[in-house]
């Protein structure tokens, strides 16, 4: 458990929570069972309760997973008093580790401007450098989708497919987490008031970072689906053109296939074996018959 304190503003932030830092929050903020219990262990679903003297969130922000090579959910609780703000995580997290550093620092300047007035500035501050570390991700998947598109149009569309796919999981897995936030962030903006310092406009910030975020997700689904349908028609063209080749292929080898077994029947009297040049003859009708089928094709535009 780690505590940060200044005249106005008390964050506490507690990662993987033991049953001695739970009866200390029982004790000392008055936190109800029912949030305690819902603190031992990480859930799947956001929200916001309104408790007597605090609010309750719980919030998942997508971080990408090196070993899984795409985004997963990584929940972060929140008990915001209008003086102590409470984090509650399960796991590293990065820009939170970041910020609580720079917190610690006592001249640093985002110490003075997030804890110089109440917990819900504080929150502020950190939920929107959670927001800036997500559009850094995002703007990293694009940087990777458009490698993948120039893998496309030089001519590897298969060895792109599995890049498409990871790359469609991980923006899917950024908009499953990200979506829930807009309820829980409307009824926090419907609370705003409540706190000291009229938080409302910082929330509505939060709510358009929110946003900006989502819609930044969205376009890149787009990006993504729009990419899997110009790689998948032009590896059906591909697929296409080799059966083209093929089926012309056949046909132009048929006629020497059919000659072939002619002129090999064991007959009497057949025509042309026997003679000066019989096979050199047989040859250019073969030449001839491939010939033939060649120009035929070619004035089809089929070649």
């Amino acid at each position: 458990m780690t505590t940060i304190k200044t005249p106005n503003v008390t964050w506490i932030d507690i990662k993987n929570p033991s049953p001695k830092e739970l009866k200390y929050l029982a004790a000392n903020y008055n936190v109800h069972p029912l949030i305690l219990e819902g603190l031992e262990k990480p859930t799947v679903r956001s929200q916001a309760e309104d408790y007597n003297g605090y609010i309750y969130l719980v919030l998942h922000f997508p971080v990408f997973n090196p070993a899984k090579k795409i985004s997963e959910p990584v929940e972060i609780d929140f008990i915001i008093t209008p003086d102590t703000l409470i984090s509650v995580r399960y796991q590293n997290n990065e820009p939170l580790d970041e910020f609580l550093k720079k917190c610690k620092v006592a001249a640093s300047h985002i110490r003075k401007i997030a804890l110089g007035k109440n917990a819900i500035y504080l929150f502020y501050y950190l939920i929107k450098e959670m927001y800036g570390f997500s559009m850094r991700q995002l703007d990293h998947l694009d940087e990777k989708i458009g490698a993948i598109e120039e893998g496309i149009f030089s001519g590897r569309q298969k060895e792109m497919l599995l890049a498409l796919s990871l790359a469609r999981s991980d923006v899917l897995n950024f908009l499953r987490t990200l979506r829930p936030q807009s309820s829980v962030l409307e009824s926090l903006l419907a609370r705003g008031d409540s706190f000291e310092g009229k938080a409302r406009p910082y929330l509505m910030d939060l709510l358009g970072e929110h946003h900006r975020v989502l819609n930044q997700a969205e376009s890149l689904r787009e990006t993504v689906e729009g990419l899997q349908t110009t790689n998948s028609s032009l590896l059906d063209h591909r697929t296409n053109e080799v059966m083209k080749v093929l089926t012309i292929m056949a046909f132009i080898t048929f006629p020497l296939t059919l000659l072939a077994n002619i002129f090999s029947m064991n007959t009497v009297a057949m025509p042309i074996s026997g003679r000066p040049y019989d096979f050199w003859i047989i040859i250019g009708i073969m030449l001839f018959a491939v010939a033939l089928f060649f120009a035929f094709f070619k004035s089809k535009k089929w070649l």
